[in-house]
């Protein structure tokens, strides 16, 4: 390892070598001027009485000199050193610095680089022979119009400090975002000579804003704009509405039974669901409107600039909705499966229906119920008498959240009758609720509003544990066995723990499984056969009975039909209501009846109420019918009297 030289060593060596020849110099000029060199050499004079004192003293002189010349000699040298060493310094500085740094001469006309570093060379792309001798703003492209080059045309202007951020772009066209820093260098006199610009490139930094600002703005799952932005967006849209005389929509979107699918699938299937949904909706919208998700399976559509005027029967915001509707209900693929989808829309106009984003989205998310109400899967607009139909249906789910616990609720049984014999062999289970105040409630007003709210499984469980209890106990009477037939929701058909909790309800009430039949709708069953198949032959192993509710209303595929291990059909009563009198509702149930007798099922048809119905679905080989003809839905007590009356005998 070389040994460290000691700092400064060689600058005092060329002091010393300087001070050394000056001394020499000094020695031997006094010397010679003295005489004694040719002195010595003359017999004249003695040795004693040469100018030595003279001439020693001048040699003092001379040597002090030559110490003083030393030590100012070194500290020049060091003191420049000194200096090339801190130029050198900064030059190493600069030269490293991960920022790019401009130098510009400002006495020169138009301000042109005199220097470029290596960090502006990697930063932008341009070597420095590419840049010296040219103003700046070649940076800039095209994108010449930003409010921040006026800082910097300023600093210019009056040898100022200086700094903005700006969109520059490299050699390759790419852009970068440059924060940029400016500084005057003064000369001589104060006067500015020179500009250095430090470039900063800040891309990652403003990449990183940009992303916090859309995460804050927009829906990370499907990228659509969240709920803040939305509101932002009918706000501009309003006043850019009211200032031009023109009209625009909010419609409210609320995906049907989407939650089935979501608790069936497993949220990763239902995330990539919501993500088609957002695709489709955007697919049947212009540019100019706005697609927002705010969370869930709810989207709301902003339709803005079409005709004021136009009727709210043929509005383009109509139109549009109408295509939603319809995409929407396309069949979706996902992994294996297959099913379908619909959605319930709401809408509200301006000015009609509000001045403000919160209101216009209040009205809308109304309407949107009213659609759900009226059977789903359609498109309502909002009306004033919402209002109080939106209060009283708070009202009344404040209500229904008691009721079960008050013990409000109470079961009827429908008869269901087999046609050859005449025979009671079964029975339908049908809720009803007796409110302290408003009396008795239709299962049409609270049954919905159950389904919507999560209520329904609660109630469900309910009915079910009731049901087969009230048809035990019969039995333990003496009563004949009859099937128990209770209808299983959307939403209790999803529960994971649904088998065990049927078995455990079996189980502690002591019904047997084969007297208890669950009934579907075939909406439930159809439009989502892959996820359930597995749950019906679960079912169908324990010995339950399995019918497909509503039958005929619906999307059905005769490949399913095959598969599902169902026990029973059952006609819709909209097609038994007009049999005897309406070619196609005849047509239709007898279709029905062949259908399922040629896959191996009995058929029973609802609503059964003339004698017309009776025989038309006789001639028909109907299996077993229900309704007002043989008896309307009984409570318990009037249901044991019929058991008791119809014990062994034709009705």
């Amino acid at each position: 390892m070389i040994p460290q030289q000691p700092a400064f060593s060689q600058e005092r060596g060329h002091a010393l070598r300087i001070a050394l020849i000056y001394a020499v110099i000094g020695v031997l000029w006094m010397l010679l001027t003295s005489g004694i060199p040719a002195l010595l050499f003359s017999r004249q004079v003695s040795l004693r009485d040469l100018p030595w004192s003279q001439t020693v003293s001048g040699m003092l002189v001379v040597l002090s000199s030559s110490l003083l010349l030393f030590l100012l000699v070194r500290k020049k040298l060091e003191d420049a050193h000194r200096a090339a060493q801190a130029l050198n310094l900064r030059d190493r500085a600069i030269e490293s610095s991960i920022n790019a740094i401009i130098i510009a001469d400002h006495s020169a006309p138009d301000d042109p680089v005199e220097y470029v570093n290596p960090a502006f060379t990697h930063i932008t792309g341009y070597a420095a022979a590419d840049v010296l001798g040219r103003n700046c703003r070649f940076l800039l492209g095209d994108d010449t119009d930003q409010p921040a080059l006026e800082n910097i045309r300023a600093a210019l202007r009056e040898n100022k400090k200086g700094r903005a951020l700006l969109r520059n772009y490299r050699k390759d066209g790419s852009l970068f975002w440059n924060d940029l820093h400016l500084a005057p260098v003064q000369g001589d006199g104060g006067v500015v000579t020179h500009f250095i610009g430090i470039l900063n490139d800040v891309t990652d930094s403003m990449r990183y804003q940009d992303e916090l600002e859309h995460q804050a703005t927009h829906d990370t799952l499907t990228g659509l704009p969240n709920r803040n932005l939305l509101k932002d967006r009918i706000a501009q849209a309003i006043g850019y509405a009211q200032r031009y005389q023109r009209g625009l929509a909010v419609a409210f979107i609320d995906l049907d039974n989407f939650k089935l699918i979501n608790d069936s699938l497993g949220h990763q299937s239902g995330d990539q669901l919501l993500k088609t949904v957002a695709a489709r909706i955007l697919s049947c919208i212009r540019v100019s409107d706005t697609v927002a998700r705010l969370g869930g399976d709810e989207f709301v559509v902003l339709l803005c600039d079409h005709q004021a005027e136009e009727s709210a029967d043929c509005t383009s915001a109509n139109l549009t909705l109408q295509r939603i509707l319809d995409e929407i209900a396309q069949p979706y693929q996902i992994g294996p499966h297959e099913f379908f989808l619909s959605c319930s829309i709401g809408y509200s106009l301006l000015p009609d229906d509000g001045d403000t984003a919160e209101l216009l989205l209040k009205n809308a998310d109304m309407a949107m119920y009213h659609a759900k109400e009226l059977g789903r899967n359609n498109i309502q607009a909002y009306a004033a008498e919402l209002n109080e139909k939106v209060a009283r249906r708070l009202s009344l789910e404040g209500d229904l959240r008691r009721a079960l616990e008050n013990g409000e609720f109470f079961l009827c049984y429908q008869p269901q009758i087999d046609l050859a014999t005449r025979r009671l062999v079964g029975m339908e289970t049908l809720i009803r609720w007796q409110h302290p105040q408003r009396g008795l409630i239709s299962p049409v007003q609270f049954i919905p509003l159950a389904e919507e709210t999560g209520l329904i499984v609660q109630i469900g469980a309910w009915v079910l544990r009731t049901a087969c209890k009230q048809a035990k106990a019969w039995q333990d009477e003496g009563l004949p066995p009859v099937r128990m037939s209770v209808n299983l929701s959307a939403r209790q058909f999803i529960q994971r723990d649904l088998v065990a909790s049927i078995k455990q309800a079996l189980e502690e009430t002591g019904l047997s499984a084969e007297y208890l039949e669950l009934e579907l709708t075939e909406s439930l069953i159809m439009h989502n056969a892959e996820l359930f198949i597995s749950t019906l032959r679960e079912l169908r192993e324990i010995g339950i009975e399995l019918a497909v509710d509503d039958f005929g209303t619906g999307y059905s595929s005769l490949s399913y039909l095959q598969r599902f291990p169902i026990n029973r059909l059952k006609i819709d009563q909209s097609f038994v209501r007009d049999i005897a009198g309406n070619a196609d509702s005849g047509a239709i149930s007898a279709a029905i009846i062949k259908l399922g007798h040629s896959l191996g099922l009995k058929v029973i048809a609802e609503g059964v109420e003339t004698v017309e119905q009776l025989e038309v679905l006789n001639s028909n080989d109907c299996n077993e019918i229900q309704g007002f003809y043989f008896s309307k839905p009984l409570p318990a007590a009037e249901m044991r009297q019929f058991m008791e009356q119809s014990r062994g005998a034709s009705l």
